[in-house]
C-alpha cells in the first residue's frame, strides 16, 4: 500500500470547494437567481466528483482497491476542510464586509419567524447573536457542508470507487 496524506489531500481539496462556496454566496448577495443556484450545485458536484476520481486513480491497488466506505469518507473530510473556509469567511463577511447585506438577509428569516407566533422576542435576539458568532458561523458551516457532502457522497462515492481485483494476488509462476 502507498504512503498517502488523507488530510493534506482533503484539505487541498477543501480550499477549492471553499473557494468554489465563497464565489457563489458572495454572488448569493446581489443576485437571487435559480440558474445560479443550480450551476452551484452542478459545478460542486462535478468537483467532489473530480476530486474523489483522482483520488481513487492515485492510490487504488489491485490488492486493496478504493472501496466505497474510504471513498465516502474522503468526501466528508473534503466537505469539513471547507465547511471550515467557508465558515470563517462568512464569519468575516457576516461581521465586516457585507454586514448590511447579511443583515438584511438574516432581518428576513427572523421576520418570518416572528410572524410564526413560536418564538418569544428573546429567543429571536438570541438567534440573531448567534447568526453573528463567529463559532456559530463556522461550526454551523461545517455540520452543513459535512451532511452535504455525506448526502452527494453517496452517489459519487458509488461512480468513484474501485472494487479490489480478486486475484491480484495470484501470480503464475
Amino acid at each position: 500500500m502507498k504512503q498517502t496524506n488523507f488530510w493534506n489531500d482533503a484539505a487541498w481539496y477543501g480550499v477549492y470547494m471553499a473557494l468554489l462556496a465563497i464565489v457563489f454566496d458572495i454572488t448569493g448577495f446581489y443576485v437571487q437567481h435559480a440558474l445560479l443556484s443550480l450551476l452551484s450545485l452542478l459545478l460542486f458536484m462535478g468537483l467532489l466528483t473530480w476530486f474523489t476520481k483522482s483520488r481513487v486513480a492515485r492510490y487504488a491497488t489491485d490488492e486493496e482497491g478504493y472501496g466505497y466506505g474510504r471513498c465516502l469518507g474522503f468526501i466528508v473530510a473534503v466537505m469539513l476542510c471547507a465547511g471550515f473556509i467557508e465558515g470563517a469567511f462568512v464569519s468575516v463577511a457576516a461581521n465586516w464586509l457585507f454586514a448590511a447585506k447579511y443583515d438584511a438577509s438574516i432581518a428576513q428569516s427572523i421576520s418570518l419567524l416572528e410572524e410564526t407566533g413560536f418564538y418569544t422576542a428573546d429567543m429571536l435576539e438570541q438567534m440573531t447573536r448567534w447568526l453573528h458568532s463567529p463559532l456559530w458561523l463556522i461550526l454551523g458551516t461545517m455540520f452543513g457542508s459535512a451532511v452535504k457532502g455525506a448526502f452527494f457522497g453517496l452517489f459519487i462515492a458509488a461512480f468513484a470507487r474501485r472494487e479490489a481485483r480478486p486475484f491480484a494476488n495470484n501470480n503464475p509462476e
